[in-house]
């Protein structure tokens, strides 16, 4: 059994920008339908999984993921008429009623949201093949299953939230071991992910893109100052949801899609243009933002656990990457475990939406501990037809895949900055291991050299640390044993590893720490382990390899082009070594 997972819409950034060109044209760009992916499983296995934006080199791609899907299809050899279900990450079938308010709304769901707008796109592309049975999923459903089918928990607390889905904005369920009850769901108006946004844009950063770094920012900044707009603004409800009175002001069609009525009461309460302002001032907005979202999350979990009594939690949805109000949850002790989807955001949905299927037909899809590389991985013989087109390159070649990351650990040790782009490619927003740069965490001076010189970024930004999963206790603020393989979770780090950390450690104390298991992951925990062999601290300082503003890099020609365009030391890829000739 194929079972194909669709995260997207139908040309929704085409139709914003034809029916609303001032809108979409300026800072005030909104898109829903963005992180674009496919996944596809079979008989219980994920065969494939990938953004459509590692294809189309477009951040968040809002794209049909028609690259995605084909990659799918050819790395099962199939073809789209061999898959049984085809799952979108969307059901606005049902809501055809709330777009009939006026000509622009209907329209928006009939070129964009309904079935017959979906089963067309898959036409034109796949024009010689019938198109099988298409399920519609509830975009909170595909969330959930997105985040449960790697969690391993036999009952939990599950809780979506993200800017929204079709009509909602945070769902609370509780899950068995068979079966998924729903306890609450909170609409639009009362989306903390919404307004995150909103404070996002508001302070000059991208809306729906940026979030992460105002939650960086937040360190740096005194949550007093603006503590009070911020408490007025989220209010917390008897019943464990919130109320946010700004996102009730939006009234017609175009202000339903794009907040301007909320956007213009957030800068009249808080009295300036955020954008214009000074650091310090964005970093006080910040905190407060952040300290008042911790709050409402604390207060959404802790009503529901109370109320259910579950000691175990599942968070999915694009609310769940602030891995700083996750992080105090987990040290609150609220919860035994907490679990975060390794695809939080909006590209989770299409693994989710095929799992959600699978499950309803009695086929639960069951991968905990499994890393998700699940993309392409890439070929020598490509790699060496790019250098010779590249005469200031050099490679060099290793037998095997251990003597190449015995190469890249003493690099990395003589404090040469390296990429490493090996294996099959991460699924989700987090490099792990498979197309990271790496560096020396030893070294305060890395954290400037790769956010200003490689990576072209804002130097408060942080960076994360990966560590074998056996020595994580030794100096991060974890239970021995406990294990975060796919870099969700900030944790501390411990007072006498800070010495030894300074490039990962936060302006606060903090590090959103990836654990490395030598079962699940054995070539970077290798490559760890060798790295302690040469420095005695089995911790490397792990980003993403891409530039600012561009997708991780897939192809073989995108990394070395990045390699050439960064000045980092050495690409290690496909137990080969490109350097620059003396």
């Amino acid at each position: 059994m194929l079972t194909l997972g669709i995260a997207g819409l139908a040309n929704v950034s085409g139709f914003l920008e034809r029916r609303f060109p001032e809108q979409m044209s300026g800072e005030n760009r909104i898109i829903q339908g963005m992180d674009a992916a496919a996944a596809l499983l079979s008989d219980g296995q994920v065969i494939a999984a990938v953004s459509q934006e590692r294809f189309d080199r477009a951040k968040k791609s809002p794209a049909f993921p028609y690259q995605a899907i084909q990659y799918c299809l050819d790395a099962a050899g199939a073809r789209l008429n061999d898959v049984d279900d085809i799952c979108f990450n969307f059901n606005f079938g049902r809501y055809k009623p709330i777009y009939a308010t006026n000509d622009a709304a209907s329209q928006y769901w009939k070129e964009c949201l309904s079935p017959d707008a979906l089963r067309r796109m898959l036409q034109q592309r796949f024009r010689d093949s019938e198109t099988p049975a298409i399920q519609h999923v509830d975009h909170h459903d595909a969330h959930f299953h997105a985040a449960l089918a790697s969690s391993g928990l036999e009952r939990c607390l599950g809780i979506v939230m993200d800017a929204a889905g079709e009509v909602t904005a945070t769902t609370v369920v509780a899950y068995d071991g068979n079966s998924v009850t729903r306890l609450a769901r909170y609409p639009i108006a009362q989306s903390l992910g919404i307004f995150y946004s909103l404070i996002t844009q508001f302070l000059g950063y991208a809306f729906n893109e940026d979030e992460y770094k105002v939650m960086g920012l937040a360190s740096f900044g005194d949550p007093k100052r603006y503590a009070d707009f911020f408490r007025s603004a989220i209010l917390l409800q008897p019943d464990g949801g919130v109320e946010i009175p700004c996102l009730t002001l939006n009234e017609d069609f175009a202000d339903g899609l794009f907040f301007r009525q909320s956007a213009q009461a957030i800068e009249r309460g808080l009295g300036f243009h955020g954008a214009d302002c000074p650091m310090e001032q964005r970093a006080d907005v910040s905190a407060a933002l952040q300290w008042r979202f911790t709050q409402a999350l604390f207060h959404i979990c802790g009503h529901f656990r109370e109320q259910t009594g579950l000691r175990d939690l599942l968070l999915s949805g694009g609310c769940a990457e602030n891995c700083s109000a996750v992080g105090e949850l987990r040290s609150s002790g609220m919860f035994d475990r907490i679990h975060v989807a390794y695809a939080s955001g909006d590209e989770g949905t299409a693994l989710g939406a095929a799992a959600a299927h699978v499950f309803a037909q009695g086929n639960p899809l069951r991968i905990p501990g499994q890393m998700p590389f699940f993309g392409p991985a890439p070929q020598i013989a490509t790699v060496r037809q790019i250098i010779e087109q590249h005469p200031s390159l050099q490679i060099q070649d290793f037998a095997n895949q251990r003597a190449m990351l015995d190469a890249a650990a003493a690099d990395i040790a003589a404090d040469r900055i390296v990429a490493l782009n090996d294996g099959r490619m991460e699924y989700g927003a987090r490099a792990l291991g498979n197309r990271s740069l790496l560096a020396l965490p030893s070294k305060a001076a890395n954290k400037e050299r790769i956010n200003l010189a490689i990576k072209k970024r804002q130097n408060y930004r942080p960076f994360a640390p990966a560590v074998t999963s056996e020595s994580a206790h030794r100096y991060f603020v974890l239970n021995e044993g406990e294990e975060y393989p796919y870099m969700t979770m900030l944790t501390r780090v411990r007072e006498e590893a800070m010495p030894l950390l300074p490039a990962i450690t936060h302006v606060d104390g903090t590090a959103r720490a990836q654990t490395v298991n030598r079962q699940h992951n054995p070539a970077f925990h290798h490559l760890l382990t060798r790295l302690e062999s040469l420095t005695g601290v089995p911790v490397v300082l792990n980003t993403s390899y891409n530039v600012n503003h561009q997708p991780i890099v897939c192809s073989e020609s995108e990394a070395v082009e990045t390699f050439v365009e960064m000045g980092i030391d050495a690409l290690y890829i496909a137990n080969a070594k490109i350097t620059r000739r003396e």
